[in-house]
């Protein structure tokens, strides 16, 4: 059992449309957004993005579909955790690939078949 829980890092809504789906949850929920490469949101206690799922970062759209909710979390061992999903009835979707200079991420899924993320970032 872990001695203490990890704070959600990052939320990824995987979208056909991002700057569609940005102006949902602007509309919907009051979401502060930015456009790019990723398109990015903001809530008051939460930030995260709407990876476009075709011309996105190929490695990670590649393991989603549309819809996908992706909580990102950093473990202190990314290595053990992902060696923990496989213990515990999960399943590796995706080994650990740089997507920026120093930040790893992997997606797993757990045992009912819910996609996280687990991250390194080298500081």
């Amino acid at each position: 059992m872990l001695s203490h829980m990890l704070p959600l890092g990052f939320l990824d809504i995987a979208a056909l449309d991002p700057a569609r789906s940005a102006a949902f949850y602007e509309g919907v929920l009051g979401f502060e957004t930015s456009a790019g490469g990723h398109t990015r949101f903001r809530t008051e206690n939460v930030e995260g993005g709407f990876p476009d799922l075709e011309n996105g970062f190929a490695p990670v759209v590649g393991v989603l579909k549309a819809g996908d909710i992706v909580p990102y979390f950093e473990p202190e061992d990314l290595d053990a955790a992902l060696e923990k999903v496989v213990d515990l009835g999960g399943k590796v979707l995706l080994p650990p690939v740089e997507s920026a200079p120093g930040h790893y991420v992997a997606i797993v899924t757990d045992p009912s078949g819910a996609k996280i993320a687990l991250t390194r970032i080298q500081r």
